[in-house]
């Protein structure tokens, strides 16, 4: 069956709407405020797990799904300073160790990949970053103009989005990728790197567009390892669940951020939100209780 398209309603509409649902108003003028810059459609998503169809358990006020809402926020802001840093150095074991290997243009030979198939679609992904860069960057102009348009791999990598890396990743020799796991990730093997970084991907995606990340699952199989796994288990959750919900990102990420201070900037950040917005249940972005000493996270004495 097919509905009517829902009519437009006012601000001061939507408000009576929460408060007939059972909504608790203690700020009328705030709450219109927030509803006069926050599409009501965008909010409403933020309170599926405080209200039964389209009723609010009982006790529920508008400033708890503020709550809910700019914690998401600010914790997206945090994710991407992670993320940057997976990125960053990923970017650079892959122009080093294909440059230690191949030298600096090997990349135009696709013997120095795995797959040809993909090795010719990573040609379009730099030719077209190239050709967006143009002369916005000044490292791409300079290129151009001394170099002939010809760059080092560890030049373009830096024109390389996170998805362009996470295939490009994938597509290395299993000499080079062995060698980018073995000179910085320890005993974690290229499958899982790569997995991972698939991962951050999808990830970042949703961080940069805005996503909810509370009470949702991420469209991706994320891959664990045995003790990891182990975590969930112990906590009763399913590794299907587990695996598309935040916690377990955190888990895998923490193993792949090459500077402690970034991890341990991250995890202050972390503390700091779940202080300031102390309605929040972190259970419905995956955290178990013992989530602080998992992810390294020092108490206070």
């Amino acid at each position: 069956m097919v509905h009517e398209v829902k009519t437009f309603k006012t601000i001061e509409e939507q408000l009576v709407i929460l408060e007939d649902r059972g909504l608790l108003i203690d700020d009328e003028e705030d709450a219109k405020k927030c509803l006069a810059n926050l599409n009501y459609y965008r909010l409403s998503a933020y309170t599926l797990t405080l209200r039964k169809d389209d009723y609010f358990y009982d006790n529920v006020h508008f400033s708890d799904v503020m709550q809910i809402y700019k914690f998401d926020m600010e914790l997206r802001a945090a994710l991407m300073y992670l993320l940057e840093s997976i990125e960053i150095s990923m970017r650079t074991y892959i122009g080093y160790y294909h440059a230690k290997t191949y030298g600096a243009l090997g990349y135009y030979d696709e013997e120095s990949f795995e797959d040809a198939d993909r090795f010719h679609k990573f040609e379009l992904d730099y030719k077209s970053a190239i050709e967006e860069y143009g002369d916005k960057e000044v490292f791409v102009k300079h290129h151009k103009d001394i170099y002939g348009g010809k760059f080092p791999i560890w030049v373009l990598v830096e024109l390389l989005t996170l998805g362009s890396l996470s295939r490009l990743f994938k597509n290395l020799t299993p000499r080079v990728r062995d060698e980018i796991c073995k000179s910085n990730y320890g005993k974690i093997n290229d499958e899982y790197i790569g997995n991972w970084l698939q991962a951050c991907t999808i990830l970042r995606n949703i961080c940069a567009h805005r996503g909810r990340l509370f009470n949702r699952q991420i469209p991706f199989s994320l891959r664990l390892g045995r003790k990891d796994k182990q975590i969930f288990k112990n906590n009763n959750i399913s590794i299907n669940k587990a695996t598309k919900q935040l916690f377990a990102y955190l888990i895998v990420m923490k193993k792949m951020i090459p500077d402690e201070s970034v991890w341990n900037t991250f995890t202050s950040r972390l503390v700091d939100l779940k202080n300031k917005y102390p309605f929040v249940r972190l259970d419905y972005y995956g955290f178990v209780e013992d989530w602080e000493n998992l992810l390294g996270i020092k108490s206070e004495e």
